[in-house]
């Protein structure tokens, strides 16, 4: 911060900052750790609300989730309150926290986020995503990775006017000779319901037998990298509109 604040000053005949950092690192560990979610949280909403309409794809605000791990200073508060993995020796690992992030794809600024335990119950980022959903508004599009291509995910968003668009998982197979054919691998297949351990009986049979998806084939290529093919999964479906499939033998 100083290093961008000196040339400043310079520049327009000031006195230089001190370059000695010390009572600047000291004053932000004395700031709590919710404060700097807060900031972010805040930045990023107002910067996503002024994002100009042409930044949006179809209309539509499109925004990605994603997760990732930190490691912190080895300090027995960091243990107490982000242990490190289970698998390491006691004082043979650091403290590592599990960050979940929403980022807007229109300005690249995160929306929302959520920190916690690297491991336990209730930790994954599967769950961690569950806690950021009020952060997303109907007409949303929401992009993940393959982890949070599920069943349940992709049917809790659909109730909320959420679409969804993400990564085949890799416990699926897409079998293109079912289904409405829309492409060359590329088509709208129905996904049976599952049974989903964390409901209770009656929640359970509310939810309804099948979930209409679009499964298509993309080719990712990069220079320099080799090209690679994954199975895109999303509930954008041919115009917008859900296809019957009784007669496809779905």
């Amino acid at each position: 911060m100083c290093r961008m604040t000196r040339p400043h000053r310079l520049s327009h005949g000031q006195s230089p900052c001190s370059a000695e950092t010390g009572a600047y690192c000291q004053a932000r560990q004395r700031l709590p750790e919710r404060f700097f979610s807060e900031v972010a949280r805040k930045t990023g909403q107002q910067l996503d609300a002024n994002a100009r309409s042409n930044w949006l794809w179809k209309g539509r605000p499109v925004y990605m989730f994603d997760g990732a791990t930190v490691m912190m200073p080895d300090t027995q508060e960091n243990q107490q309150a982000y242990p490190q993995n289970v698998a390491q020796k006691p004082g043979l690992g650091f403290p590592i926290a599990r960050i979940a992030a929403i980022f807007s794809l229109s300005c690249g600024a995160v929306i929302d986020l959520a920190i916690a335990r690297y491991a336990g119950k209730g930790q994954g980022e599967s769950t961690l995503f569950r806690t950021l959903w009020d952060a997303l508004r109907p007409g949303d599009i929401v992009l993940t990775d393959a982890l949070l291509c599920t069943w349940t995910e992709i049917l809790i968003l659909k109730q909320r006017g959420i679409d969804f668009v993400g990564q085949l998982h890799v416990m699926r197979n897409a079998d293109f000779r079912r289904g409405i054919r829309v492409g060359k691998k590329d088509h709208i297949v129905r996904w049976p319901k599952p049974f989903v351990r964390w409901m209770d009986k009656q929640s359970r049979k509310a939810l309804p037998e099948f979930l209409e998806v679009r499964e298509c084939c993309v080719s990712i290529q990069q220079p320099g990298f080799r090209s690679e093919t994954i199975v895109v999964v999303t509930t954008l479906l041919v115009g917008g509109r859900q296809l019957g499939l009784e007669a496809c033998g779905a």
